[in-house]
């Protein structure tokens, strides 16, 4: 996102003090075209309103084979950025190698959020349950009013087929960016991230290169 966008952002916050940006509505508006001001969504609220956006970044072999890690590790910069604009809570959460890691504790977004996000390494296989479930657990005692979980991975795990038949919690958003590359001779596409949105009610599914 270029400095017009954040200018754009800045300049709304100022003229309504209370509104954030709507990031589904957004990216749904976006589609497939370059992100530009007047894909912008923005919601309008009196009175102070408790937001809380978590971020799960897939970190494992097949993400970083495929280009997709980097390309993820961009798309979450840019979201940070503008989470820090916003002055809007974030929390940050890595899995890989069979470990989660919580990188960012729910605060307020780190000016300085390339520090934090292009040193992250990727490998090894795909804890998706094991990252979800650590991501609904800290969700859960968050008093937020609203809360939104990003889950920035290519959902090529066989937790999906568990997950699938899991709802998640009530009154929380799922954002999944999908990175599963096209199928290849060698790579069938496994579409974990369209199994979840058809199973999970009011989940949204957008990729990565869109």
């Amino acid at each position: 996102m270029g400095n017009g966008l954040a200018s754009h952002a800045q300049v709304t916050a100022q003229r309504f003090p209370g509104a954030t940006l709507d990031w589904p509505a957004t990216l749904r508006e976006r589609r497939s075209r370059p992100l530009a001001p007047a894909h912008l969504r923005w919601r309008q609220h009196f009175g102070q309103l408790h937001s809380l956006h978590v971020f799960a970044l897939d970190c494992s072999g097949s993400m970083r084979e495929s280009g997709a890690f980097a390309q993820a590790k961009g798309l979450l910069l840019q979201w940070m950025r503008w989470a820090y604009v916003q002055r809007t809570p974030v929390a940050l959460l890595c899995f890989g190698a069979g470990q989660v890691q919580w990188r960012l504790p729910p605060r307020r977004a780190p000016q300085w959020n390339a520090d934090l996000i292009e040193p992250l390494p990727g490998g090894g296989g795909t804890p998706l349950a094991q990252a979800l479930h650590a991501a609904w657990a800290l969700i859960s005692r968050r008093a937020e009013e609203r809360k939104t979980l990003w889950v920035l991975s290519d959902f090529r795990s066989p937790d999906v087929l568990s997950l699938v038949r899991q709802p998640p919690p009530l009154r929380l958003r799922h954002v999944l960016v999908d990175g599963e590359v096209p199928a290849r001779a060698s790579h069938r596409v496994f579409g974990g991230a369209q199994r979840l949105v058809q199973a999970w009610p009011g989940a949204v599914r957008i990729t990565a290169n869109g």
